[in-house]
């Protein structure tokens, strides 16, 4: 018996919840929804410490020691794990976004440049300006450039980041103070667009490019960062996470997480992969990803490593089998391709998880050699794919056999249009297969992948409810489109599992993630139930409480 394992004999609960159903979220529980007072429902969970030592029924809760604890009940309410965002992007974009220019909502480059003209009008002539969340499908049909916005600017410096986050459309004066004047080699797939007269476009495609405009902004000072980071977390947790995925890590953010725990607890948990740019020196960078593992705090920690092979499909940068309907998508972004198999074999060999960004399929294909080539001597541990927003049938059961977790955000399949009039569905062709295979969710956890959910926020939005709603019913809640490919949809007990325990076998931690003795005491309590209500529903449901590590983190 583990130190940690629930122990034999009466139970003695530091907490204990009382609601009107527990999904627990266990295996075997699976496909088995209970109707509402049952007999034998689980009603009650009892928390001692860091763990769940029991769960039961109302009646046989009665008979637990709560002497010195709090019993709370809840009355009908739905109790299940704690929901885990599996890739988000916490920190930057709280930073980022602290009271920024949104553009996710314009619906022509008119109303793009009207907003920029309203947001700068009360700043100073050199006061840098950013906006995110343009679409890409305003430029459908035309070259993307600055030359719609560089008026409203008003010579500033500035950018708007495209939707994908992986572009960006630079001001004439961000061009001249990061002294872009024309193209340049970075030997990815990285690019400063230009004019056929070699004058630069304003667009910059992936983050060697990107970095030379976007890091000149003016960094937020260190107490505001703190405060915007603890509330943004607060927001998380409200609606309904315990623990996030964080797939980045900039600089100054173990201060931040430090700082905040000095005051309190974090609103969440965070597990923490810092990204290994392709680009960095290799010996060095290495050392100093084995260094960075396992530090942390209470309630974070830096695990793993995160990579960027591709791009986007939007931007003509993600990575695939045929070059895209403009001719993009023929290199990836760690050029040559084998530097990254030697990384992620150096990695494994010590031990450390690794999550790569793979979108395109030719892409998605190299990860997964990669992974099947890793020594048989090295350490198991698991080696994430993230997004993977389009791969063929062949590629689809290799995920189960390999034990390759499939990080998705079917969210993002929400920029497709009907019509078929948005980039993503252009650029890889209209009625095409490889169109038509895109966040094969559904496929992929039939197939016997482990499926973890997220948001990727800031690039879409983070609501865990709707996270969930959108998985089972494909289409963004408040929408009047239809469901985008309705046969990826998840029953509601697969979103769930997507959303907790699929994430906790994502790190290699499979035995997280439940509602059972034992268990890690990460819990989310709904005043809906996510199994039987409607989505659209349970997406506006109230969040009653969340604990994070048999603490209370959230009271709704």
């Amino acid at each position: 018996m583990t130190p940690e394992s629930p122990v034999p004999g009466p139970v003695r609960a530091e907490l204990v919840l009382l609601g009107g159903r527990v999904r627990t979220g266990a295996p075997e529980h699976t496909g088995t929804v209970a109707p509402p007072g049952a007999p034998g429902t689980p009603q009650a969970v009892a928390v001692s410490g860091r763990r769940i030592v029991a769960v039961g029924t109302r009646a046989e809760a009665a008979d637990w020691d709560a002497e010195g604890g709090e019993v709370i009940d809840l009355g009908d309410a739905t109790i299940t794990a704690g929901f885990v965002d599996a890739h988000v992007h916490p920190l930057s974009g709280a930073e980022s976004r602290h009271r920024a220019l949104m553009l996710h909502d314009c619906e022509s480059l008119e109303e793009v440049a009207e907003r920029i003209a309203a947001f700068v009008a009360d700043r100073g002539p050199d006061e840098w300006v950013r906006g995110f969340g343009l679409s890409f499908d305003l430029f459908v049909g035309r070259e993307v450039t600055n030359e719609p916005f560089a008026d409203a600017f008003g010579g500033r410096p500035g950018y708007l980041l495209l939707f994908d986050g992986h572009s960006v459309i630079a001001s004439p004066r961000a061009l001249e103070l990061a002294g872009i004047d024309g193209p340049r080699d970075f030997g990815n797939n990285s690019s400063i667009e230009v004019h056929p007269d070699g004058s630069p476009t304003g667009y910059l495609i992936e983050s060697d490019a990107e970095m030379l405009v976007t890091e000149l902004f003016p960094r937020m000072p260190f107490p505001q960062r703190v405060e915007a980071v603890r509330d943004k977390l607060a927001e998380f947790a409200a609606t309904g996470y315990t623990s996030l995925h964080q797939m980045n890590m900039e600089d100054g953010d173990i201060e931040v997480l430090g700082a905040i725990e000095e005051d309190g607890e974090l609103p969440v948990r965070l597990r923490v992969s810092p990204l290994w740019r392709a680009t960095e020196p290799w010996a060095e960078t290495l050392q100093r990803m084995l260094a960075l593992q396992g530090a942390g705090g209470r309630r974070w920690r830096i695990e793993g490593v995160k990579f960027m092979l591709d791009g986007s499909i939007d931007n003509g940068s993600a990575w695939l089998f045929e070059p895209d309907t403009r001719g993009g998508g023929r290199e990836p972004y760690w050029v040559p391709g084998e530097r990254f198999t030697r990384t992620i074999h150096a990695l494994a060999e010590r031990g450390v998880p690794t999550a790569t960004h793979a979108i395109g399929d030719r892409a998605v294909e190299f990860v997964l050699d990669a992974v099947a080539s890793i020594p048989a001597h090295a350490p198991r541990v698991t080696h994430r794919v993230e997004h993977l927003e389009t791969i063929p049938d062949r590629l689809v059961p290799r995920f189960a056999e390999l034990g390759v977790p499939a990080s998705m955000q079917p969210i993002h399949a929400f920029t497709q249009r009907p019509d078929g009039c948005d980039m993503w569905t252009t650029l890889l062709g209209r009625g095409s297969e490889r169109a038509g295979h895109g966040w094969r969710v559904a496929d992929l956890d039939a197939a016997g992948a482990t499926v973890a959910l997220g948001s990727d926020w800031p690039v879409e939005e983070f609501d865990a409810r709707r996270v969930f709603s959108a998985t089972v019913t494909r289409r963004r809640h408040g929408s009047d489109r239809p469901a985008v490919d309705p046969h990826q949809a998840l029953s509601p007990e697969r979103a769930l599992a997507g959303l907790t325990r699929n994430c906790w076998a994502a790190i290699g931690r499979p035995q997280e993630g439940v509602v059972t003795p034992g268990a890690l005491a990460d819990l989310t309590v709904f005043a809906a139930d996510p199994l039987a209500a409607n989505p659209d529903d349970f997406a506006q449901s109230a969040v009653l409480l969340t604990v994070v590590d048999g603490r209370i983190a959230h009271r709704g």
